[in-house]
């Protein structure tokens, strides 16, 4: 299943999100979502069952981007994020 969160990683949604996570997940963190890059001891990142992505060009635009690499938070394109609608039947969007 892919899950897409577009709200702070310490919103409502994205607690109910990690709630349903399960092994073999896949997460972007898309528009607001990436401001996760900003906590590395955010939950998500601990999921070691669940692949978690950061949207290139949101985390650019919020200036999260140097950040990501330094802490090796895995960034993706926008084709890569097509293609991980592709690959999964099931997606839920986190809002």
């Amino acid at each position: 299943m892919l899950h897409i969160l577009n709200k702070p990683p310490y919103s409502d949604s994205a607690l109910q999100m990690l709630n349903a996570l399960s092994s073999g997940d896949a997460v972007v963190l898309i528009e607001d979502g990436v401001q996760a890059a900003f906590y590395p001891e955010w939950q998500g990142w601990l999921v070691s069952t669940v692949s978690i992505y950061l949207l290139a060009e949101d985390a650019i635009s919020r200036g999260v981007h140097t950040i990501a690499a330094i802490h090796e938070m895995p960034l993706i394109e926008v084709d890569g994020f097509i293609a991980l609608t592709e690959q999964n039947e099931q997606i839920i969007s986190w809002h």
